[in-house]
């Protein structure tokens, strides 16, 4: 049997204690290195597809961003209500969108990089629709993208009273197509997967009027408890592979 002197246990202790402070150091460490981002369902820029993958050009901007700032990243869906409060509470690190819901006041902090301008357009042929809110629609027919919520302007065009008659698109490229064939005088559509069906098929004598636009950032929770030194590399890794064209 070994025995263990006074001065022996006592730096065996010492050990111990030193190698659980370690354990704990990597895993924290593990923690840190990874960000726990949330996204509402707003196509093409954040959603979900079939396989129930994140998806869209700001998950995109995000997986390059986060990798050249040494983080890997989860991002999950959840409606706005229950994101926000997430956010606040720490059930997530980050926030991809805009900076300014009442909840997020005092309890984040936000990217000094605009990451992306979100607009939402009426489009028309032969001269910009006179649509600035969503009562503007009551009683026309319009030309609207399946699954799109349109910041909450769905519900409205939904509802029977108010007479809108809505002709269904799958994609971008076939929205366009209905709009310039006349099946509806007007199309609500974002800016940025319009401007990529206009790339394949130019459409002449389109117009549009803005609805809306809105800055987006990354956005993080205070909860966290290197808040501020992650969203320093985030910046950072945003402008260089901006500088450099890498982002999409």
């Amino acid at each position: 049997m070994v025995k263990f002197l006074p001065g022996m246990q006592h730096l065996r202790l010492l050990a111990m204690v030193a190698a659980a402070f370690l354990l704990l150091g990597a895993h924290t460490t593990v923690q840190a290195q990874t960000i726990k981002a949330a996204y509402v369902e707003l196509p093409p820029y954040t959603y979900t597809d079939a396989a129930g993958s994140p998806q869209g050009s700001l998950v995109e901007l995000l997986a390059k961003v986060s990798a050249d700032a040494g983080y890997a990243y989860t991002a999950e869906s959840a409606p706005a209500r229950r994101l926000f409060q997430g956010v606040v509470d720490g059930q997530y690190d980050m926030f991809i969108g805009i900076k300014t819901p009442e909840p997020f006041q005092g309890t984040t902090i936000a990217s000094k990089s605009v990451i992306a301008n979100i607009e939402l357009r009426a489009w028309g042929i032969g001269g910009a629709p006179a649509i600035k809110a969503k009562e503007d629609l009551a009683g026309k027919q319009v030309i609207v993208l399946t699954g799109y919520s349109y910041g909450g302007w769905r519900t409205y065009l939904d509802d029977p009273a108010n007479g809108v008659q809505m002709i269904e698109a799958r994609t971008p490229e076939q929205a366009l197509q209905l709009l310039t064939a006349g099946r509806a005088p007007v199309l609500l559509q974002y800016a940025l997967p319009m401007a990529r069906a206009l790339a394949a098929q130019p459409t002449p004598n389109l117009q549009s009027a803005l609805i809306s636009s809105l800055d987006c950032h990354f956005v993080v929770s205070l909860k966290r408890p290197d808040a501020a030194e992650l969203l320093a590399k985030l910046d950072a890794s945003f402008e260089k592979l901006k500088a450099a064209g890498k982002l999409p």
